[in-house]
C-alpha cells in the first residue's frame, strides 16, 4: 500500500500536459508587420481536457495567449483589457487528436508515416492532404506527428492554401497537474456579452 499510494496521487495530479514548441515559417509575420522570408513564434501550450491555453510570441507585434474550449475561442492581447473572440484563429485549434484515428475528427483522411521520438516521446506520423484549413495551424497539406500514446501534437510540416510552409517541433513535453485558473481569462479582461471562458 505504501508503494502504490504515492503513484496514485502523482497519476491524479497529473491531469494535463505542457508543451513547449517553436514554429517556424514564411507565413510568421515580423515585429514590423511584413512577412518575412523565415519566422518563428515560440509557444507554450496547456492541456487539460477540452481546454487549452497558449502563450505564443512572434515579436512585439505578435505575441499574446489564446485560451479555447469546447464552446469558446478567446484572444487575449498584452496589455488589453478587452477578450477578442478567436474561432477562426489558427493557433491551439489541432492541439490533441485521436491516437488510433487522428484524422477523423477533422474530417479529411491520412496516411501513417514512420515514427519517430520527438521531446522524448514516441511520436506516429500522418500524411494529409486537402484539408484546407483544417490541419495543424490552419495548414491545407504536409505531414504531422502526435504523441504515441495521449495524442498529443508534438511536430507538423506543412503548408496552407497560400503555399506558405509551416514547421513546428515540440522541445519539452511534460505530463502536469494543471489547475483551471490557468486557462481563466484574467479579471481584468472583458469579454463580449458577458460570455465567460469556462
Amino acid at each position: 500500500m505504501t508503494c502504490v499510494f504515492p503513484h496514485a496521487l502523482a497519476a491524479e495530479a497529473a491531469n494535463g500536459f505542457k508543451l513547449a514548441s517553436v514554429i517556424t515559417g514564411d507565413g510568421i509575420h515580423s515585429s514590423t508587420g511584413s512577412v518575412s522570408r523565415e519566422g518563428s513564434m515560440v509557444l507554450t501550450t496547456w492541456l487539460s481536457g477540452d481546454k487549452v491555453r497558449v502563450d505564443f510570441d512572434a515579436g512585439p507585434d505578435m505575441r499574446g495567449r489564446i485560451l479555447r474550449d469546447k464552446d469558446h475561442a478567446w484572444l487575449i492581447r498584452p496589455n488589453s483589457h478587452q477578450a477578442i473572440p478567436a474561432g477562426g484563429v489558427a493557433i491551439g485549434r489541432v492541439t490533441k487528436l485521436d491516437p488510433k484515428r487522428p484524422c477523423w475528427d477533422l474530417g479529411f483522411p491520412c496516411q501513417e508515416l514512420e515514427g519517430k521520438t520527438i521531446a522524448g516521446r514516441p511520436a506516429t506520423g500522418w500524411r494529409y492532404r486537402h484539408a484546407e484549413r483544417g490541419g495543424p495551424h490552419g495548414t491545407d497539406q504536409g505531414e504531422f506527428w502526435i504523441d504515441a500514446a495521449t495524442g498529443v501534437v508534438l511536430a507538423f510540416d506543412a503548408r496552407d492554401l497560400a503555399e506558405h510552409r509551416y514547421r513546428m517541433q515540440t522541445v519539452s513535453f511534460e505530463q502536469v497537474g494543471v489547475d483551471d485558473a490557468v486557462f481563466a481569462i484574467p479579471g481584468s479582461v472583458s469579454v463580449p456579452s458577458g460570455q465567460r471562458h469556462r
